[in-house]
């Protein structure tokens, strides 16, 4: 009995522990498990961390790559262009070679005909030269006869010196009688303007005396009586650079200078006569190469001060370019303490305090600074007429005048 309790309790204690091993098992085995599924669930968050991020790297490369995209075809649309470009200039480029052949052609040619000239000319002036020379024996003895017969006439040719002498004394002092009386007249006499001069039988270009409507005293002016019929009233005129052009409002207004020299009528004289009768404006131009050419306008007048003495131009005319340098209607008088002028820079104290209607500084000005030859090159503020010789060319001489448009 005791071996058959032993065997039970044996088998007891086997059952027990083979009942609590598996126990143990299943544990671990659920303990593994949980385990695992929590380290699969950290994997699993982990992971989805990465995805969202590398999401988000994968949304800033697709943007990179579209804006690299969008730069490549904007530098291949430019690089299209200036490559289009490229080949306008190497047109360009091939035509000018062309010209410049053709022009090399021409010089080449000319240089041939003009050594043909040249030649011909030498031949030319050896004939002419020997022509001198027996001219000039031809003369010597002439000049020897001559000495024989005024040695054999002395006394009649010295007699006929002193009468000669006598003849042209006489002329000299009846013409000097007629200019006095004439210069006489003219002095005392008052005009309305040097048309009226000069259908009064003055035709004699000098200073005459007129008197204008509104101003009490008379005022000398230079009258004009050969050019283009005559009757001329010089209102304005630079020759030499003796006068100072870079005036006030009040100066420009009044008139400054000699009549017989350079000088400004005023605009006041200007905007008074112009505004009683129809004017026509006449401006003569001279550069330093002696060119001479001249612009009209059939219809001018100036207005009053109050209207800061616009300018009212029509119908142009002249040789002094194919458009005026003037603008034509209503630009105002500026001078270096009034300015009127359409520019915000100040055209008139800009260049140098001159008097000029400018608009916005515009094409001409014949108050500028007088240069003299050798220095009148790019000078922007000189005296230019830019249809004449260009914007920055300041000429040697200008007047400006005006007479009736019925004369």
């Amino acid at each position: 009995s005791l071996i058959v309790c032993l065997y039970k309790l044996e088998s007891y204690i086997q059952q027990n522990i083979k009942s609590e091993m598996e126990q143990i098992q299943k544990n671990a085995v659920r303990n593994h498990t949980v385990t695992m599924l929590e380290m699969g669930s950290s994997i699993l968050t982990q992971s989805a961390e990465q995805t969202q991020k590398l999401r988000d790297v994968e949304a800033q490369v697709m943007n990179q790559t579209s804006k690299i995209e969008t730069q490549l075809r904007e530098n291949m649309l430019s690089t299209n262009k200036l490559e289009d470009q490229l080949q306008q200039q190497t047109n360009e480029i091939n035509k000018l070679q062309g010209k410049n052949s053709v022009l090399e052609n021409k010089v080449l040619e000319m240089e041939v005909k003009h050594s043909t000239e040249l030649e011909l000319m030498k031949v030319e002036k050896e004939i002419l030269q020997q022509l001198v020379v027996r001219q000039s024996n031809t003369i010597e003895g002439l000049e020897r006869q001559l000495n024989s017969a005024s040695s054999n006439n002395s006394l009649f040719y010295r007699q006929q010196v002193q009468l000669m002498e006598a003849i042209h004394n006489l002329v000299w002092l009846v013409a000097q009688g007629k200019a006095l009386d004439n210069v006489l007249k003219k002095e005392e006499m008052v005009f309305r303007d040097c048309a009226e001069a000069y259908n009064s039988g003055f035709n004699v270009s000098g200073i005459y005396i007129i008197h204008i409507n509104n101003i009490i005293n008379p005022r000398k002016v230079y009258c004009d009586m050969e050019t283009s019929g005559g009757g001329w009233m010089v209102i304005q005129r630079r020759a030499n650079g003796s006068v100072d052009f870079q005036r006030t409002w009040n100066q420009y207004k009044q008139g400054f200078g000699d009549p017989a020299g350079e000088y400004w009528l005023g605009n006041e004289a200007v905007s008074l006569l112009t505004s009683e009768v129809s004017h026509t404006l006449r401006i003569d131009l001279k550069d330093w190469e002696g060119i001479q050419k001249y612009s009209q306008y059939e219809r001018f007048h100036l207005g009053s001060e109050k209207e800061h003495y616009r300018i009212f131009l029509k119908d142009y005319s002249g040789s002094a370019g194919q458009q005026s340098s003037l603008v034509l209607h209503s630009t105002k008088f500026s001078t270096r303490d009034a300015d009127n002028d359409n520019c915000l820079c100040r055209c008139a104290q800009m260049l140098t305090g001159v008097g000029w209607w400018f608009d916005a500084c515009g094409l001409s000005n014949l108050n500028g600074v007088y240069y003299p030859a050798g220095h009148n090159l790019r000078k922007l503020n000189g005296i230019k007429w830019h249809y004449f010789r260009g914007p920055s060319y300041s000429l040697q001489a200008t007047s400006m005048m005006i007479r009736p448009t019925d004369f």
